[in-house]
């Protein structure tokens, strides 16, 4: 009988301790994440995270590899894109020469949509990391 409580204990534990750490905890990350350009032609625009943990990023810009521009995101938000990146990891993507670009970050992943940010059209690149 001891045997079964001590696991039925310990199964609860790990489910709770699951489904705490799951989603986002609504917290910014620009503190984590840099932004930097290079190159002749087009500038490589290079996200690094420098944290020990998960974030997300979302951008805008000049981007080479797309005619969307900010304001012109998903369900009328500012970013147009976004990337998940481990901890200490990179991501690269390229601006158009001389081009303008606009990000922010939260802790966490996001996957296709908005989900654990939001960044209306009409606030400039403003934003709220939001829990999910």
């Amino acid at each position: 009988m001891k045997i079964k409580m001590t696991l039925f204990v310990s199964c609860v534990l790990v489910f709770l301790s699951t489904n705490l750490s799951a989603g986002n905890p609504g917290k910014n990350a620009m503190s984590c994440v840099s932004a930097s350009t290079n190159s002749k032609t087009y500038n490589n625009l290079i996200f690094k995270n420098r944290c020990s943990y998960k974030v997300f990023v979302v951008w805008c810009g000049d981007l080479k590899s797309s005619k969307k521009r900010c304001r012109g995101g998903s369900n009328y938000g500012f970013y147009t894109h976004s990337t998940n990146m481990k901890a200490y990891s990179s991501k690269k993507t390229s601006i158009k020469k001389g081009g303008s670009y606009s990000y922010a970050a939260c802790k966490g992943g996001i996957s296709f949509g908005s989900k654990g940010i939001k960044h209306p059209a009409n606030k400039n690149g403003r934003f709220t990391c939001t829990r999910t």
